[in-house]
């Protein structure tokens, strides 16, 4: 049968293949002529599980020693880190990949910018529904103690937001970084609350009856003369209003954050290992380019929903206020440099007898920008991140999971880069250039770094007898096309993946190759392989191979 008979209307395009069922990772599975997984069957009813309430000093010394030494033991890892000199990884493939090495829609990640197109105003708005806070605001709790206060409102509208300040001395900084970083990791496809810039007045505030002040060893009613000292330690703006960060209370239970490691006991949807999961390992990258280091547990939350008729658990990362170079005390240089005990660092520190000097020493905020941290691409590398406490997750990224996260990072235009700074609502349009033009700089770093490690070859489709490619490279501006070449060779395939006799390598001027069975030695198989290999002018790639399924001409699989 030759593939370029095949009618149109057989033909099923990449972006619709979709179907409701369980996304097990899949690299080795037999090929199916079926469509793509693209839905996680993570949302069925559960019972409401028991809020999970780890305790803080005992997990941050688990996740700084224990899990460290554990991982630095372990033969397996051991054995594969060898392996990686003869082209294996680390650890094993993520296992919740579907056959297109693509991460499937679940409760915890839904595929947006990075595989469907978004104009930079609705990707910028995020997860914002409605305007905000609507005055006037009942403050319904306090927050009294921590470097900056804080506290809860009930909107005119009866909804919960949480109100948090910038530290004195860095006005715009945290408010700013909290709602860009935030609108940015919604865009990517994560779960974040709907985070807002707004300023407000006095007369906007009253305090509900049942508001409480704790005293001492006692709790007393909230008064007028409370609010107003509270806000004394905060810095207002030239006309006499405040700035604050609002953000909405998340809907459905609360059941506590979850652990970077492992699966949650009392969620039967929960089947994947944490550090298993792409979007987790991946996030790695993510918060390399925004500097996001406070990625404790602390930091993410469960919340027990209904959505449909169903009661599941959904995954939210929150709390983007230490990133771009903000921090919760205000910046420090260290950040994304070092994890808050770190040996490692120390160690070298003592044995170069202060003769070595850590790049981060070198860093310095930009002069007249009040609003910027120690955010910057001189010295930023891709692979030099570390966030305040060593992630499990993190220490799983494989160079599979760093192309998939660099691939949604390139996606972001200087268009969308704009339109989410903007939602920052910096005072100076200089502070807005200078975190437009680092988000950027930073982005292109990533995605040349990643990029040079995995071929970026993607998106294939089969059409009017033809298997087209998107060189990723090329298209976003990344690496210059001139000298680009690219290199196909065919095969029949076995459901087993089992190739038979292939052809010669052909080289090829775009990213599109002409199909036709007479054309592959060996005997007729159901499915197709396709090697594709780039050069830039230097040596040819890794090879990406794709499966197509003869009778449909659906691309069924890709490997890396």
């Amino acid at each position: 049968m030759d593939v370029t008979r095949i009618p149109r209307a057989r033909l099923v395009p990449l972006a619709a293949c979709a179907l409701l069922v369980s996304a097990p990772g899949v690299l080795h599975e037999p090929l199916r002529d079926a469509p793509v997984v693209w839905y996680a069957d993570d949302m069925r009813t559960i019972p409401e599980p028991a809020e999970r309430d780890p305790h803080i000093i005992r997990a941050a010394i688990d996740a700084t020693l224990f899990r460290p030494f554990g991982r630095f033991f372990h033969p397996g890892r051991f054995v594969r880190r060898v392996g990686t000199a003869f082209g294996g990884d680390h650890v094993p493939a993520a296992a919740n990949v579907n056959v297109l090495d693509e991460v499937p829609n679940s409760s915890w990640f839904t595929n947006r910018l990075g595989l469907f197109p978004s104009a930079p105003a609705v990707a910028a708005r995020g997860p914002a529904v409605g305007e905000g806070p609507a005055a006037p605001w009942t403050v319904i709790r306090p927050k009294t103690v921590g470097v900056t206060p804080g506290f809860n409102i009930r909107d005119a509208n009866g909804q919960v937001w949480v109100i948090k300040f910038d530290v004195v001395g860095f006005p715009s900084m945290a408010t700013a970084a909290g709602v860009i970083s935030g609108r940015i990791l919604h865009a990517v496809g994560y779960n974040v609350p709907d985070d807002r810039v707004v300023t407000f007045t006095r007369d906007q505030l009253q305090i509900s009856p049942d508001a409480e002040i704790r005293e001492d060893d006692h709790r007393r009613p909230m008064t007028h003369a409370d609010l107003d000292e509270l806000l004394a330690r905060v810095e207002r703006n030239p006309d006499g209003s405040w700035r604050a960060l609002a953000s909405r209370f998340l809907s459905g239970t609360l059941v506590g954050p979850f652990d970077w490691r492992g699966r949650r006991r009392d969620d039967p949807n929960d089947r994947v290992n944490h550090e298993d999961r792409r979007e987790i390992r991946g996030l790695a990258v993510f918060a390399a380019w925004l500097c996001h280091y406070d990625t404790k547990q602390g930091n993410t939350l469960d919340m027990y929903v209904e959505e449909d008729g169903r009661r599941f658990i959904r995954h939210y990362l929150i709390d983007f206020a230490s990133t771009l170079g903000a921090g919760g005390t205000g910046p420090f240089p260290a950040a994304c440099y070092e994890y808050s005990f770190d040996i490692g660092a120390s160690f070298v520190r003592a044995l170069s007898l202060g003769l070595f000097e850590d790049p981060w020493r070198q860093l310095e905020r930009p002069e007249g920008l009040d609003e910027i941290g120690y955010y910057e691409s001189d010295i930023f590398h891709p692979r030099s991140f570390k966030s305040l406490e060593p992630n499990a997750a993190f220490a799983n990224l494989t160079d599979r999971d760093g192309y998939w996260a660099a691939k949604i990072i390139s996606a972001f235009t200087d268009a969308h880069l704009e339109a989410m700074v903007a939602e920052g609502r910096y005072r100076t349009p200089e502070a807005a250039r200078w975190m437009r033009r680092v988000l950027a700089e930073r982005r292109d770093e990533i995605v040349r770094y990643w990029f040079s490690r995995v071929p970026a070859l993607d998106f294939f489709t089969y059409h009017s007898g033809a298997l087209r490619f998107h060189d990723l490279a090329t298209e976003r501006g990344i690496l210059d096309a001139e000298g680009t070449r690219y290199r196909v060779r065919l095969a029949f395939a076995a459901p087993s993946r089992d190739l038979g006799p292939s052809t010669a390598w052909v080289e090829l001027e775009r990213p599109e190759v002409e199909l036709s069975v007479s054309t592959i030695p060996g005997n007729h198989q159901p499915f197709i392989a396709v090697d594709v290999q780039v050069t830039r002018g230097t040596r040819w790639s890794h090879t990406v191979r794709v499966f197509m399924a003869v009778e449909s001409g659906r691309v069924v699989a890709l490997e890396r």
